[in-house]
């Protein structure tokens, strides 16, 4: 099956904190609202707690249930509505607010989402939203996307998006406002929003939530104990390498006298060996004198014995 690229027309670029001031951005998203079943895991698997402002850190899972959804805010004016019986990604998220970008990258394996993107990304930002089929590369606008598993549909009630298939980018579609593209990934179909898909658009522009002032004074927490948590960190590091410095310098003067004992008693060692070999040499050379004396003083006996008398 092809993959279709999907490119949104629009953008966006104020952040949860003032651009000018923030120095540390968290690189995630914040629940801002939930009905039903709702669950989140990270990364390893691990089911994580939800509630109206559970952080989602990159390569975190949700999945909704029957008649379930949440709401999920990346950045100012940057707002997902994760729809029911659905399977959301966060595969890359990274925010820097101090150049007004966002880059985010969320995966779709099923179900439904909705995405409203107000006012305008700069133009280094990517919003991108992967399917099986497709990848819609966002700019600013309002619009559904839907993994069947047979295919993707994206509905568009705001601006434009240009449908390019990325196998032959000169196979594209455009779905003006008010029209649904959808791809089984080999061809494009174009026709018209049904009442009950532009007002599904209509309804969920006017319900998602966005975050509160009660959450972003507790963003702003969360970012102030960010920054004193990574200052600490830096400054155990520091720590940390200061005592790995001091106790290898200390290893390596141990071993340097180690060295220097392990090449004296070798030195002591040798002499002792020459030493016990010279006085072996001396041994036997004073046994074999020892035994040519006696030799010679039997053969000088014998002599005598044998003389006539």
């Amino acid at each position: 099956m092809k993959r279709i690229a999907i490119t949104f027309f629009l953008a966006l670029s104020i952040v949860f904190v003032d651009c000018k001031k923030a120095k540390e951005d968290l690189q995630g998203g914040v629940i801002t609202f939930t009905k039903g079943t709702v669950k989140i895991f990270d990364k390893a698997g691990k089911e994580k707690a939800v509630s109206m402002d559970t952080f989602l850190l990159p390569e975190d899972k949700i999945e909704t249930g029957k008649d379930s959804y949440a709401d999920l805010q990346l950045t100012e004016g940057v707002l997902v509505r994760i729809k029911e019986n659905t399977s959301l990604t966060l595969k890359k998220i990274f925010i820097d607010s101090a150049n007004g970008e966002t880059f985010a990258d969320m995966g779709l394996t099923k179900g439904k989402i909705f995405t409203k993107v107000a006012g305008k990304l700069t133009k280094t930002s990517k919003f991108t939203v992967s399917t099986p089929t497709v990848v819609a590369s966002v700019r600013g606008t309002e619009f559904i996307v839907e993994e069947s598993g047979k295919g993707t549909s994206t509905r568009v009630s705001d601006g434009s998006v240009e449908v390019a298939d990325a196998d032959n980018p000169e196979s594209q579609a455009i779905a003006d406002a008010g029209e649904n593209v959808s791809s089984n990934g080999d061809t494009f179909k174009e026709q018209p929003l049904t009442e009950d898909e532009a007002q599904e658009l209509k309804d969920d522009s006017a319900t998602i939530q966005s975050i509160t002032e009660e959450q972003r004074a507790r963003i702003q927490e969360i970012l102030k104990d960010f920054q004193e948590n990574k200052a600490r960190i830096l400054q155990g590091l520091e720590e940390q390498k200061q005592r790995n410095r001091e106790l290898i310098e200390g290893a390596k003067e141990e071993n340097r006298k180690l060295l220097e004992e392990a090449k004296s008693a070798g030195k002591e060692e040798k002499e002792a060996i020459q030493k016990a070999g010279k006085e072996e040499k001396e041994k036997v050379k004073s046994s074999m004198d020892d035994a040519k004396k006696e030799l010679e003083n039997q053969r000088k006996s014998l002599k005598d014995q044998a003389a006539p008398k």
